[in-house]
C-alpha cells in the first residue's frame, strides 16, 4: 500500500520544482520592471441609507453618486455628486448635490471626510404640519459634512460605509432649521482612468 503514495510523491516533487523554477524569476522580473500606479480614477456608488429626519420619526432610503478623484501623495481629493432620497411616516426628503471628499488610502482602506451643498426638498404627510407652508412641501440650501470609509475587496469595487451631517433652513418665518443624519452602507465601482509608471 506504500508504493502508490511514493510514486505519487517522487512524481509531485519534482513537478513543484519545475513550477517555481518559472514562478520565482517571474515574480523577481516583475519586481525589477516599472510598475503602474493609479493617477486618477473615477467611482460610482449605491447605498442604502437610515435617515434621522429631526422631524418626525426616522425613515429609509437610498443614497447614489460619483466621484472623480487625483490620487496624490498623502491626501487625495475628489469631486463628488450625490443624490439621496429618503422617506418616513411624517415626512419625505430628496437631496441633491456635490463638493468636495479628501481620502488618505491606507492598504485597503479609504478613510475619508467630506463637505457638500445640495438643494434639499422635504415632503410632508400632513400639509398642515408646521414647515410645510400649507403645501405639503418646502426647500432649503442643504449644507452637509461627514465622512466615512472604503474597504477594497476586489481589484475595482469596494464596501462603503458613510455617515453624513446636515444642515437644512426651512423658506418659513421665523426660519425654521433641521439637523437630519444618515448613515448608508453600500458597494463603490472604480474606473480606471489615467494610469502612471513607477521604476521600483
Amino acid at each position: 500500500m506504500q508504493k502508490p503514495r511514493r510514486l505519487t510523491l517522487r512524481l509531485a516533487l519534482p513537478a513543484m520544482l519545475v513550477f517555481l523554477s518559472i514562478l520565482i524569476p517571474d515574480r523577481l522580473n516583475a519586481q525589477a520592471t516599472a510598475t503602474r500606479s493609479r493617477e486618477a480614477d473615477a467611482s460610482t456608488f449605491v447605498a442604502y441609507s437610515r435617515v434621522t429626519m429631526d422631524y418626525g420619526a426616522p425613515g429609509d432610503g437610498v443614497t447614489v453618486g460619483a466621484n472623480y478623484t487625483r490620487y496624490l501623495p498623502f491626501v487625495s481629493p475628489s469631486l463628488e455628486i450625490r443624490f439621496k432620497t429618503a422617506s418616513g411616516i411624517t415626512v419625505g426628503e430628496r437631496t441633491f448635490g456635490g463638493g468636495l471628499r479628501l481620502e488618505h488610502q491606507w492598504s485597503y482602506f479609504h478613510p475619508y471626510a467630506d463637505f457638500m451643498v445640495s438643494k434639499g426638498t422635504i415632503t410632508f404627510a400632513d400639509k398642515n404640519d408646521i414647515g410645510s407652508n400649507g403645501t405639503g412641501s418646502n426647500g432649503s440650501i442643504v449644507y452637509s459634512y461627514g465622512g466615512g470609509v472604503d474597504y477594497d475587496f476586489a481589484d475595482q469595487w469596494a464596501a462603503r460605509v458613510d455617515f453624513q451631517g446636515e444642515r437644512w433652513n426651512l423658506n418659513e418665518t421665523p426660519a425654521l432649521t433641521l439637523a437630519p443624519r444618515a448613515l448608508s452602507i453600500g458597494i463603490l465601482y472604480r474606473i480606471r482612468l489615467h494610469r502612471r509608471l513607477n521604476n521600483d
